[in-house]
């Protein structure tokens, strides 16, 4: 291969690291929202009522949820075509930050306010 080809073919999947990466902060972000929306505010006092029991069950059943999203977000994320796949041979699907979905669960993570207040609640009670 010429190096012209790749250092193109290099330049190519750089961009799409890039792109895969905003794709997965999108949609961190929007579904963070979407969750803050769906479970409202958080109730400190009405968290403080319960057990810690049941708070750290809760908590874990969360993470439970956040895999089962990661794994829907991950797998449609790879159905998002690539518009310069093909370019010079450049395979979008070998491209290894397409099944690193770190940004989103981060994103995805960070954004939820409901979440971190209900933690750093069970964290102060611990």
């Amino acid at each position: 291969m010429s190096y012209k080809k790749e250092i193109i073919i290099r330049g190519i999947k750089i961009i799409d690291i890039g792109f895969i990466t905003a794709i997965y902060l999108v949609l961190g972000i929007v579904l963070a929202r979407g969750c803050d929306h769906y479970l409202g505010e958080f109730d400190e006092k009405a968290e403080n009522k319960k057990p810690r029991w049941i708070s750290i069950i809760e908590l874990i059943l969360y993470f439970w949820f956040l895999g089962v999203v990661i794994y829907f977000v991950r797998n449609i994320v790879y159905l998002i075509p690539f518009p310069m796949n093909g370019i010079y041979g450049f395979q979008h699907e070998k491209v290894k930050e397409l099944s690193g979905d770190t940004t989103f669960a981060v994103a995805f993570v960070y954004f939820q306010n409901y979440y971190q207040k209900k933690l750093q609640n069970l964290l102060e009670r611990l």
